[in-house]
């Protein structure tokens, strides 16, 4: 007996945790996310107020203002018209569908019918279509007022179809008017997009409803039906979270400022490049596809990673990252965001190992130019993502207890504006290299943004 119950005991262990240790991981992910999230609202969130007070940010947003202002006596013309439109379609609506049903019907008893029953079936449609609704009509002028209208079915069907007509052309006009606003509106909330270096209020309010009722169970993406199976995020939580997750920022309660992220909190962070995560949907790519790892295993994470002894394709390593990349893009001389994996082609390239060791599809393209455009188009995005983290490194620079770690912080966002200096120049460079080998049957531009500072 007590053997038996030894073996329950054990069983129904291993059954809830011992072979779902993921349970365990999202209750703690849901405490200390709550936790940092409630952290940031006590702090409160100077950067979105203080970009929104700023004199761009005040300039696009008195355009957007104004040139809404500008149509807006048209805008709410139009309203107004497709207001009486849908009034007029309510009115007719169901009397037309109802009339057009019935004939309808017997046009179908035509067609089945014999000979003999044709004739008199054409008269009973000719009938009916004849016959004439009386419709309670609300008037133009957008009142309260109804006009009493009587329509046959092809009165009545040429008014309906003429009201959805001019619905539609009213809407396109409508649309035509909100285009100059909306872009000046787009082009502010892009300015603000860029220029926040934290979580706004709205994010954060949403991601704590969400973990109000966050759903406790394995998470799953199922990729060309099940063809690949990922279970990454039943772990891996904050991977697509809105709110961007550091390790340090899910430390467990207790521990100081000093103290190094624990393997959870290393685990609960977000994906370190969401703009990849934005061309890489991982509903359509799924984890382990890029990552490698065995993404079904969800009962360790020595088989999750695929680092035991039967899984032929373990989770790659950090700094080797990028060698998921290759499987895909094996051709592409430069590949933005896998800057390790682009420096490795340089130097099979450049120390002369293609000359000897042809590599499948590497090096084919015929245009040189071709590698030069998409050189300058990685190195123009890596000046707008240094310009956007030495915001980021100043702003966190404020707000850090430390002074050693402020000077670091500033430190590093000087660097980064040097760094700049430097691709700039070597954008420069290309450009001139570039003109060196053009010939008129073969030039193209090579794009250059201005403006930087």
């Amino acid at each position: 007996a007590l053997l038996l119950t030894g073996v329950t005991v054990w069983s129904l262990y291993d059954e809830v945790y011992g072979m779902r240790p993921w349970k365990g991981y999202q209750q703690s992910y849901v405490q200390r996310f709550d936790r940092y999230l409630r952290r940031l609202q006590k702090r409160g969130f100077k950067s979105e107020k203080e970009v929104k007070d700023s004199a761009e940010y005040q300039r696009l947003d008195a355009e957007a203002k104004a040139a809404r202002a500008e149509v807006q006596p048209q805008l709410d013309e139009k309203d107004r018209r497709v207001n009486v439109i849908n009034a007029q379609l309510d009115a007719i609506s169901d009397a037309f569908q109802n009339r057009r049903g019935h004939i309808t019907v017997a046009a179908y008893k035509i067609e089945t019918s014999t000979e003999k029953d044709k004739k008199k079936l054409r008269d009973e449609v000719a009938e009916m279509k004849n016959e004439k609704s009386v419709i309670q009509m609300p008037a133009d002028d957008g009142s309260n007022r109804t006009v009493r209208t009587e329509f046959n079915f092809d009165q009545l069907q040429a008014k309906y179809v003429g009201l959805k007509d001019e619905k539609g052309r009213v809407l396109a006009e409508k649309g035509e008017l909100l285009k100059p606003s909306s872009d000046l509106e787009k082009q502010r909330d892009e300015y603000l997009k860029n220029n926040v270096t934290e979580a706004t209020a709205q994010q954060v309010r949403l991601v704590r409803n969400g973990l109000e009722k966050f759903d406790f169970g394995l998470k799953q993406i199922n990729v060309n039906g099940d063809e690949v199976v990922d279970r990454c995020e039943s772990c891996h939580l904050g991977i697509r979270s809105p709110v961007t997750i550091t390790a340090s920022d899910m430390m467990p309660a207790g521990r100081g400022r000093a103290s190094r992220p624990d393997a959870l909190a290393r685990a609960f962070v977000s994906h370190p490049d969401k703009e990849l995560l934005q061309i890489h949907d991982p509903e359509k790519f799924g984890c382990s596809s890029c990552h490698w790892g065995n993404g079904r295993a969800s009962t360790s994470v020595e088989k999750a990673h695929g680092e035991n002894a039967f899984w032929i394709h373990p989770l790659f390593k950090k700094e080797n990252t990028e060698a998921g990349c290759n499987q895909c893009h094996s051709a592409d001389r430069v590949l933005q965001g896998a800057p390790v994996l682009t420096e490795g082609k340089d130097m099979f390239y450049q120390r002369g190992c293609v000359g000897c060791h042809r590599y499948e599809g590497f090096d084919r393209e015929a245009d040189a130019l071709t590698n030069t455009r998409q050189a300058v188009t990685q190195l123009e995005d890596q000046v707008t993502a240094n310009e956007h983290e030495a915001k980021v490194a100043r702003a966190d620079s404020a707000t850090t207890r430390s002074d050693e770690e402020a000077q670091r912080l500033l430190a590093h966002a000087e660097s980064l504006i040097v760094t700049n200096s430097q691709i700039e120049a070597r954008i420069d460079q290309l450009n001139t290299q570039s003109s060196s080998t053009r010939s008129p049957a073969t030039s193209c531009r090579i794009r250059r943004r201005s403006g930087r500072t």
